[in-house]
C-alpha cells in the first residue's frame, strides 16, 4: 500500500511504501514522527470513527450508491443487504481518500496543537498492490452490532450481521419491534456506515497502536484508584491519569490512546486472554512473546494481582524475591513494558503498532536484540512501523534480511542474539525511507542492502575531527 504526504510541516512531497516492517531514518526535525502519526490518523480507529461522523451529519446521499440505496431500504422497509467484497471492490480506495481528504481538519486536535497550519496537507492513499489481500481480508472478516434508541436501550431496534467467510453483510429490524416512522436519517446513517465502514478500515490494519516517546513517562503513573464507593470498572474513569488529563491541557491523540490501552490492559485477567486464545489461537504467540520480551529486560513485568482490582499495581520483577515499583526501574524496563503488556493483554493478528524511536533508553546490544525481536512480531501477524535514530537497528535489520535468504536458516539462526528463525525476515517485508530535504526516499535496495549516509555521514566527521586533532 502507497501513501503520498505533500505539505506537511517540512515534508513537502514523500510516497511511502507501507510494509509489514516499516522504518523511518533521518535527522531529527524532518518530519518522521508527524508523518507516522498522520498514517496513525488514518489508519486507526478515530479514522473509521471521523468520516462515519461526517457522513452521517451530510444530508447528501450521493458518496457510496450502494451504501446510500441500503440506507433507503432500511428507513422503507426495514431491511437491506450489502455485498461487501464488491463494494470494497468498488469504493475500498475511495473510501480511504475520504478519510485521508478529512485529515486536515483533524490534525490540529490529533496532534494538540494551536499554532500549525494544516490547511495544504494532502494525503493519498493507493491500494493497488494490496488490493487482492485487503479484498481476502474483507470477505473474511465478520460482524455482528445492534442499534437501540430511546428508553429500552437494551433492546435493538436493528442489527447488523456478517459471517466470516461470506461477501454479505445484513442490516435488519428485530421480529420484536419495527423501524419507527420518525427515526432520524442521521442516525440510520451513522450506525450503517459504522458498519461497513469498520470493516473496510480493520481489513487493512485490525487496530492501530501507537507507542509514543511520552511512554517512559507515563508508563509510571498509578492505575489504581482513589475510590471504593464506586465499581471497580466505573471508578476506572477516574483514575489519575484521566483526572489530570480532564484539569489540564488536552493530551495529543496519541498519547491518549497510549493511555486508553493500559487502562485496558489493566482491566484485562489472564484468565479472560486464556479464554479468548481459545477462539484464537494465535493470541498464544503473542502472550510467549511477552515472555521472550521480559527475557530481554531481564525480568518479569506484570500486575501486582491476577485479576483487576482498585489497587492493582503494576511492578518489575528482576528476581524471584524482588518487586519494584515503575518510577524506581531502569530506563530500558520503563521503555518496554508497554509493550510486554500489550503483546500479553490486548494483541490481535493484523493490528498495526507505530513506535517512536523503540532504541530511547536502550544499551546497543539490546537494540540489536530488539531488532529481531520486531522482525518476530511481523512473522506472527503484526505490522510495525517504526522512526529510528539508531545505526544498530538498520545494519542488523540488514543482517536480518540477508539471512532470511539462506539455505540453512536452521544453522545461520545461531548467530543472532534471539537465536530464533522467526527473526529472520524477508526484504519483501521490509521498506526503509530517509526523511530529510523535504522528502522522504526509499534507500533500501533491491540487494537487501540499506543506504544509511544519514548515519555514516556523522561517523566520518567524528573520526575526521580525531585525526584532524
Amino acid at each position: 500500500m502507497k501513501v503520498e504526504i505533500h505539505n506537511l510541516g517540512v515534508i513537502e512531497q514523500a510516497e511511502i511504501d507501507l510494509k509489514p516492517l516499516t522504518i523511518f531514518v533521518g535527522p531529527n526535525n524532518t518530519g518522521k514522527t508527524w508523518a507516522a502519526y498522520t498514517l496513525s490518523a488514518i489508519f486507526g480507529r478515530s479514522g473509521w470513527e471521523s468520516h462515519r461522523e461526517g457522513y452521517a451529519i451530510s444530508e447528501a446521499l450521493e458518496a457510496y450508491p450502494p451504501l446510500d440505496a441500503a440506507i433507503q431500504q432500511v428507513l422503507e422497509e426495514g431491511n437491506a443487504q450489502i455485498d461487501l467484497a464488491q463494494f470494497a471492490d468498488e469504493y475500498g480506495e475511495k473510501y480511504f481518500n475520504d478519510v485521508a481528504r478529512l485529515i486536515r481538519n483533524r490534525m490540529r486536535s490529533f496532534l494538540n496543537t494551536e499554532r500549525v497550519s494544516f490547511e495544504d496537507l494532502e494525503v493519498r492513499v493507493r491500494l493497488e498492490e494490496t488490493k487482492e489481500r485487503f479484498l481476502e481480508r474483507v470477505k473474511d472478516s465478520s460482524a455482528e452490532a445492534k442499534f437501540s434508541a430511546g428508553q429500552q436501550r437494551d433492546v435493538a431496534l436493528f442489527n447488523i450481521f456478517k459471517e466470516r467467510g461470506e461477501p454479505t453483510l445484513y442490516f435488519y429490524t428485530t421480529a420484536e419491534r419495527s423501524m419507527p416512522a420518525k427515526l432520524p436519517l442521521r442516525a440510520v446513517k451513522g450506525f450503517l456506515a459504522w458498519g461497513i465502514f469498520m470493516v473496510l478500515h480493520r481489513a487493512l490494519y485490525y487496530d492501530v497502536y501507537p507507542f509514543p516517546t511520552e511512554r517512559t513517562t507515563f508508563i509510571t503513573f498509578p492505575f489504581t484508584l482513589k475510590t471504593s464507593t464506586e465499581t471497580e470498572k466505573d471508578a476506572l474513569k477516574t483514575n489519575e491519569v484521566s483526572q489530570q488529563e480532564q484539569r489540564g491541557r488536552p493530551l495529543a491523540e496519541p498519547v491518549s490512546d497510549f493511555l486508553d490501552m493500559m487502562v485496558n490492559a489493566f482491566l484485562t485477567s489472564p484468565s479472560a486472554r486464556e479464554e479468548e486464545a481459545e477462539n484464537t489461537p494465535r493470541i498464544l504467540n503473542y502472550i510467549q512473546l511477552s515472555k521472550l520480551l521480559e527475557r530481554i529486560l531481564g525480568g518479569d513485568v506484570d500486575f501486582s494481582t491476577p485479576e483487576p482490582r482498585p489497587r492493582r499495581q503494576l511492578l518489575f520483577q528482576p528476581a524471584e524475591d524482588v518487586a519494584l515499583d515503575m518510577p524506581v526501574v531502569s530506563s530500558m524496563v520503563k521503555e518496554l513494558s508497554p509493550l510486554v503488556l500489550y503483546l500479553r493483554y490486548l494483541a490481535q493478528p493484523g493490528e498495526w503498532l507505530v513506535i517512536d524511536e523503540p532504541e530511547m533508553n536502550l544499551h546497543p546490544e539490546a537494540q540489536v536484540r530488539f531488532t529481531e525481536f520486531l522482525a518476530m512480531l511481523v512473522h506472527f501477524g503484526l505490522h510495525v512501523l517504526v522512526t529510528t535514530h539508531s545505526p544498530y537497528v538498520v545494519d542488523h535489520l540488514i543482517n536480518l534480511m540477508k539471512a532470511a535468504e539462506h539455505e540453512d536458516k536452521e544453522g545461520v539462526r545461531e548467530k543472532f542474539y534471539l537465536q530464533r528463525t522467526e527473526a529472520l525476515i524477508p526484504k519483501e517485508q521490509v521498506s526503509v525511507y530517509l526523511f530529510e530535504d523535504g522528502t522522504a526516499k526509499n534507500i533500501l535496495d533491491e540487494e537487501g542492502r540499506i543506504d544509511w549516509g544519514t548515519f555514516g555521514r556523522v561517523s566520518d566527521r567524528v573520526s575526521q575531527i580525531y585525526f584532524e586533532l
